[in-house]
């Protein structure tokens, strides 16, 4: 019976060992060449993240208790929202006027229908509204005007 040949066919044992010792050093470089760029990688990011939002002050939410109010066409909303203060004296305000909040919240509700609420873009247009009103508001009682305003919730029943 022939013996089978334990290498390649013209190579000696010692190339073929040798070949693939220099195929398991290049796969175990490459397994660390990614494994350092994933690091620098995510260093930059980290870094430049840092920056982004050194840059710009993290949120003052302040948040009024559930909003209820029905819209020009009947539909009964309740609402739970969060406002972005520009900064803790902002928000102090904000804090201080909480009813007349509620109640600049409620009338911006009431002068939506339920189509304009249930549209694509009903909710951003809720709340952009919501914050133009409550800054009209801020701003005439000598108080800075919100960044921002994020509807958490919204429920609404028909009658």
């Amino acid at each position: 019976m022939p013996k089978k040949p334990t290498s390649a066919p013209g190579a000696t044992p010692a190339t073929s060992d040798t070949a693939r010792s220099l195929y398991a050093v290049a796969v175990i470089t490459a397994l660390i060449g990614v494994l350092v760029g994933t690091a620098a990688t995510v260093a930059w990011v980290e870094r430049t993240g840092a920056r982004s939002s050194a840059s710009q002050p993290a949120p003052q939410w302040v948040t009024p208790s559930e909003v209820r109010a029905t819209t020009r066409d009947g539909t009964i909303v309740k609402a739970r929202v969060a406002l972005d203060a520009v900064n803790a004296s902002n928000r102090s305000a904000v804090e201080r006027r909480m009813q007349q909040v509620g109640l600049v919240l409620e009338l911006s509700i009431g002068s939506h229908s339920r189509h304009e609420l249930v549209a694509p873009d009903g909710i951003s247009q809720l709340a952009a509204d919501m914050l133009q009103r409550l800054n009209d508001y801020l701003v005439a009682q000598g108080a800075d005007p919100l960044r921002s305003v994020a509807i958490q919730d919204l429920w609404y029943t028909t009658r």
